[in-house]
């Protein structure tokens, strides 16, 4: 079992990145400067080019990582003025949620990888849009799946 938030696997490998401070998460942008594709890779080893911006991935963790990754949906009210009031830069936001969840909710890294199983999906049918993705179920996905 993996470190919960300590321990990820790369996206471009597939080797486990066996602390934070072996990866760094990027992403790409459109013309409209969207920010999308979002990957944790192992720092430097594994950096595809075509991907412009890259964060060492300890920036995205804890209370400072989730302040990091909010400010990529909104500015806040303090920011949020003028030509900047509906800022977004997420293009899939479920894309976007992944990461998120990666980098702040333990387990989550692991059970992912199970996300389609077919047992799995039909024992969560009925589950609420929260149940599935709380730390002690989504231990229980890792030992049962």
């Amino acid at each position: 079992m993996l470190k919960p938030l300590q321990e990820w696997i790369c996206d471009s490998c597939g080797k486990i990145i066996t602390s934070p401070t072996e990866g760094y998460v990027i992403w790409q942008h459109d013309n409209n400067q969207h920010d999308f594709d979002f990957k944790i890779i192992h720092k430097f080893v594994c950096e595809p080019p075509s991907y412009p911006s890259s964060v060492p991935l300890n920036d995205f963790l804890g209370s400072k990582g989730s302040t990091y990754l909010l400010s990529f949906i909104s500015l806040g009210k303090i920011k949020a003025r003028g030509q900047y009031r509906n800022y977004c830069h997420v293009l899939d936001f479920d894309e976007f949620v992944d990461l998120y969840r990666r980098v702040q909710i333990p387990y989550y890294e692991e059970a992912r990888k199970k996300f389609n199983n077919p047992q799995l999906l039909a024992d969560m049918e009925d589950a609420s849009e929260v149940h599935p993705y709380q730390e002690e179920v989504l231990k229980q996905i890792i030992e049962k799946y």
